[in-house]
This record gives C-alpha cells, structure tokens and sequence, in this order.
C-alpha cells in the first residue's frame, strides 16, 4: 500500500495536539476482520458475543488497513453504514454492491466515558450539504471533540463522504457531505459519540499535501494494539478549512499509525484536520458486565438434524436458545424456566438448508454464532 514513514520533525511534518498520555476505555470493542464466513451479500456480520447485540445501542467504526498477519490490506472507497439486522449487528456499503472480503474495522460500543446519541437529518435542520445537530453535549462548544457513523435506522442509503463542522452562526455542530453540491438524504441518520473531557482523544493536522498524515503522539507510537476512531473536522481553530471528499481510513506501517485517504490519488491539503480517538487495548471478549465472555460453540456445524451447544467456560448456565434467519426472523426458540447446564442439543430438523444465526442467552450475557443447516 503505502512505503515505510520517514519523520522530519525539523520540518513540522508532524503535528498533534496531546490530552492525555493513557488510551481509556469506553466500552466493548475489537478489530472486525470481514471472511467469507461473516460477509452476506453487501453487509458482513459483527461479532455480537463480543460487541453487544442490544438494538439501541450506539456503535461507531473505522477501517483500518491491514492486521498484525498483514493480511486484509485493502481500500475501502465506498461509504460504509452500520445496521442491525434484528439478529445482529453488521457494517454494509452504502452502495449496495457485495462486501470486501479484505476489509478490516475497529467498532467501539460507546457504553462509558461520554455521551452517545443518533442524529437524524430532517427537512427543517438541513440546509444545503449540512444537517445542523442539536445536542446539549455539543451545543455552544466549538472546541469539542466527537466522532461519528453512519447507520441505517430508517432505511435510508446515504453514499456520502461525510466529516462534521461548527456553524458559529447557531452555536451548533453540524454533519455534512463532503461533496458540497449534493444535499445530505432526508432522514438518514447518525451515531454520534462525544467522549468526556479529558479522555483520550486529539487533533491531528496534516502540514503537506499527501494522501496520509503520520501520528505523532504518545497515546498511539509503537502501539499496534490500540484501536482508533477518526473523522475529519471541517472547522479548524487555525482557520484552515476544506473538503476531503473521500473515505478516510487507519493504518499502522509497523513504526506509528497514520490517517488516509482510501483513494490514494487523492491529497490531503495542508490544515486538513482529523478528530482521532484512542481505544485501549481490551481483552477480546470483554462483555457489559467487564468479564470475560464465554465462548459459544456449536458442533457439528453444518448440521441437518441436531446441533451441540457448548460454552468454553463450562461454568455457565443457558436460560434460552433463539434460531433466526439472517433478515432477523425468528425461526425458532427456546426458553427454560430456569437456568439449565451446557452442553444442550437443539433439535434443528424443522430448518431448512441455509445460513442461520443462534443466540444463546447465558448467565454471563448473550451470545451469538453462526450456524449452516444443510439438508
């Protein structure tokens, strides 16, 4: 993709401004890797035993290019969502074509150190390219610092590059496209996340014209593991302003982490800036309640007749078993009037051949897998 950085600090090639030296934690996160396995057409599907899988809850993502086996090295030019299918949550291309197989993400489920909402553009807060929030997290503060995701609440595909501006005229930021001629879709909606002050988050500004601008700072140098949010910044407290009508992606190149573009011929300007998030690194599997998620295991898988369930931590206890089709359609479902112990045979023979997701609710949380019924 990129060749290896070479800093110039002499030259002011980098610069950023630091909040604090530790990444915080804000939540259940982890770095999605898309496969054949979880991608379905146009949206691949999350890893809800890790990241929740309650409707409501407010996620936000961001490519990131490349995982420590170097594999899924892949742009990502089309806009992305997030959508919860009714059984699970996903990331699908807002164009609607099939999913990368090769792409990569870090999703964040904003459940502390902030305040997270969803936008949704309407007739009679969106003028022109821009869609005014209003939100007393935001209001009258040009100065914060937020993040932002698209989602497909209502339905509504929205193929626009977007990045966030503060309208001095009404005190309050807004959401736009970053292609001014085209107007944001009526009710397309966003997930919005305003970190608490203090927590770890910064500024970056790219100082040449490049496609990438290397980060510079003590929350994210030499380390890999860490998972970062960015969105660009229209407004500047510089005064620099300007579109990037692009994708925007994160990429570690085995020294530091970096902002892209995901169309590399197409630059970055000088002033451009990025709000950038730092997530600390997690145990996988770290569930609502800060433990260790049991693992749930299906076997065989495929099946026709009947499948096991079992959780890596024999410990835990079941109180329902609920199959659904990929759409989010309950397909079949058993609840015990009491916890009962694993493993447990679930009688599948009613299902006909295809792809299926089963949930498992434990006495640790829910938990989620993928089953293919073959007949």
């Amino acid at each position: 993709m990129k060749t290896l950085r070479v800093y110039f600090f002499s030259m002011g090639l980098l610069i950023c401004s630091i909040l604090q030296a530790q990444p915080s934690y804000f939540g259940p996160n982890y770095i999605h890797a898309n496969s054949g396995a979880n991608c379905i057409g146009d949206f691949t599907i999350l890893n809800t035993s890790i990241i929740g899988n309650t409707a409501t809850d407010k996620l936000i993502f961001t490519h990131v290019w490349g995982l420590a086996d170097n594999t899924h090295e892949e742009y990502m030019p089309h806009s992305n969502g997030l959508w919860h299918t009714g059984a699970s949550w996903s990331i699908y291309d807002e164009t609607r074509v099939s999913m990368d197989t090769n792409l990569a993400y870090n999703v964040l489920n904003c459940k502390q150190n902030g305040t997270a909402f969803t936008h949704t553009v309407t007739a009679a807060n969106s003028v022109l390219n821009w869609s005014i929030i209003d939100n007393p997290a935001l209001n009258g503060h040009p100065d914060a610092v937020f993040f932002i995701t698209k989602t497909w609440d209502n339905g509504i595909y929205d193929t626009a590059h977007i990045g966030i501006w503060y309208e001095q005229a009404v005190s309050k930021w807004t959401v736009y496209n970053e292609n001014s001629s085209d107007a944001l879709a009526i009710n397309s909606t966003y997930n919005i996340f305003v970190p608490s002050t203090g927590t770890s988050y910064f500024k970056q500004v790219a100082t040449d014209s490049n496609y990438v601008t290397y980060i510079d700072n003590p929350l994210t140098n030499g380390k890999q593991n860490v998972k970062i949010f960015v969105v660009h910044d229209f407004t500047t407290s510089s005064g620099t302003m300007g579109y990037v009508n692009d994708e925007i992606g994160v990429w570690y190149d085995g020294a530091g982490w970096s902002i892209y573009t995901e169309n590399p011929n197409s630059y970055l300007f000088p002033g451009a800036t990025f709000n950038v998030l730092v997530i600390a690194d997690w145990p996988v599997g770290i569930n609502d309640k800060g433990n260790v998620s049991a693992n749930l295991k299906l076997s065989p898988n495929p099946s026709s007749e009947y499948v096991r369930i079992s959780l890596s931590n024999e410990s835990s206890k079941i109180k329902s078993v609920e199959v659904s089709s990929m759409d989010g359609r309950s397909m079949m479902r058993n609840e015990f009037a009491s916890y009962i112990t694993i493993p447990y045979e679930l009688n599948i023979k009613s299902l006909a051949s295809g792809l299926y997701l089963v949930k498992v609710m434990t006495d640790e949380g829910l938990l989620t897998a993928r089953l293919s019924v073959v007949k």
